[in-house]
This record gives structure tokens, sequence and C-alpha cells, in this order.
């Protein structure tokens, strides 16, 4: 692209070097530094999960859940680098977002990019598992999450670039759904009258989902439907609290 720009032997080194990971199968955005996700240039480095186009769907139907009502509070649970819960913030001016994750390397990270989009004061960050690092009185409009779904038997043939990342990120478990399971469990304890739960997950995983919160009235979730991604496939679930109504429908 620049041929008539010299490098200098630093910069063909780097470069050199750079080529040698990229042909190792060490994935690119890691060599970079940085990813774009909604149109907005992140940073991301080695250890923390890499965000995919896909999960752009997550964002787009949290929007639309704010646009319908009047949620302003918002948790992005397995937040990572941060990209789904800042990007809710960047796009949706009368949000407060909150970002947990039990990566303490991915929780700087997204502290790191919440200050380079000037979302920091919009924004609290929670190390720990799940809900457990939340104060017990802090209630949610909207929670969103892309959660580890992958099923633990697919992680062995997944591509080599993918094994770069930390497997805890993506390794979901038997069936891919052993954070899905607990994030359902406590997702109605942690939402609001009319609050809603929007989360990304496996394409094989709708119809138990739908089954689970329909015949399992402990969740305190109710199923409101699935939305498929570009490829056809059902990647993001909506539920609402029992007591709300929802606005997806």
């Amino acid at each position: 692209m620049y041929r008539d720009v010299p490098l200098s032997g630093r910069e063909k080194l780097r470069l050199r070097r750079a080529m040698e990971k990229r042909a190792a199968h060490y994935p690119l955005q890691y060599i970079t530094g940085s990813v774009e996700f909604m149109g907005i240039d992140f940073s991301i480095t080695p250890g923390v999960f890499i965000p995919r186009p896909e999960t752009e769907l997550l964002v787009e139907t949290a929007l639309k859940a704010i646009g319908t009502g009047s949620r302003t509070a918002v948790l992005d649970l397995c937040c990572g680098s941060g990209v789904v819960g800042l990007s809710i913030a960047r796009m949706s001016t009368g949000t407060e977002v909150a970002l947990s994750d039990v990566s303490g390397k991915a929780v700087r990270l997204a502290i790191k990019n919440s200050e380079r989009l000037g979302l920091r004061s919009r924004a609290e960050f929670y190390t720990g598992d799940l809900f457990s690092p939340l104060p017990m009185s802090k209630s949610f409009d909207l929670i969103v999450s892309n959660p580890p779904y992958v099923p633990c038997g697919r992680m062995r043939r997944l591509q080599a670039e993918v094994l770069e990342e930390p497997a805890r990120a993506i390794d979901g478990g038997r069936g891919g759904l052993e954070t899905i399971r607990r994030i359902i469990s406590g997702a109605g304890r942690r939402l609001g009258r009319d609050g809603m739960l929007i989360m990304e997950h496996d394409d094989t995983h709708k119809e138990y989902l739908e089954a689970l919160c329909d015949h399992d009235g402990r969740s305190g979730l109710r199923y409101i439907k699935t939305i498929n991604d570009l490829s056809g496939l059902p990647r993001v679930s909506v539920f609402s609290a029992r007591a709300g109504q929802g606005v997806l429908a």
C-alpha cells in the first residue's frame, strides 16, 4: 500500500516478526492491538476474548430495547474488553452501564477502553464470577451478555487462531450451557419490573432456552424471542422479567 515509504531497520524487524506470528495463526487483532466493533475502534490484548462481528446483533437488539422504554441501567455480564456495554453507552447517551467479568485482565482493558472513548464517568466495573461482585441492592433495567457458550466437545475442533484466546471465555462446558444456566438462574433477581435479559448463545440452544424459561418458574424470566444472525442461525435470545410485559415480542 505504501511502496514509496521507506522503512527503518527497526520497522522492518517489527513487520517481519508480525508476519511470522500471523503465519503461525496468531490472531491479527492481538498483533495490531485493536479491533473494530460497531464502527468503534477498541483496544485488545492477548489473554482477552476477541469480539466477533455477530455479537453486533446483541448490541443492536439491546439498543432497540432501550429505545422502546425507559431502560437506562444496563449490566454487561461477561464483558471481556467491554465492547458490548461501551458500545451501548456510546450509542445511547442516557444509559449508565455496569461491566463485570471474572477476568481481572479483561476488566482492566475494559476500563482502558472506557477512558479512550470518554465513557469512564458513565461506567462501573466489577471483577468476579457473574453476579457475585455486584452489590446486592443493585438492579438493572437491562442485562446483556455474551457468555462462554461453545460446547466443550467442540473446543478441540476450533480454528488455531481461536485456540490462542482464553479458553474460559469460550468453553461453555457440557452442551455449552453451564454459564448460560447460571445467568438465567440469577438474572431474574437482578432485573427491575419490565427488565430484560438479552443473551448471545450457540445456534443449538434456542429450543432449550425457550423450554427452560417457559417451564421453570424459578428462573423469574419469560422467553420472548430468538433472533437469527446474518447466516440465518439462531444467535440472540430475549427474555423479560415475569412481572413485565416485554417490548420486543
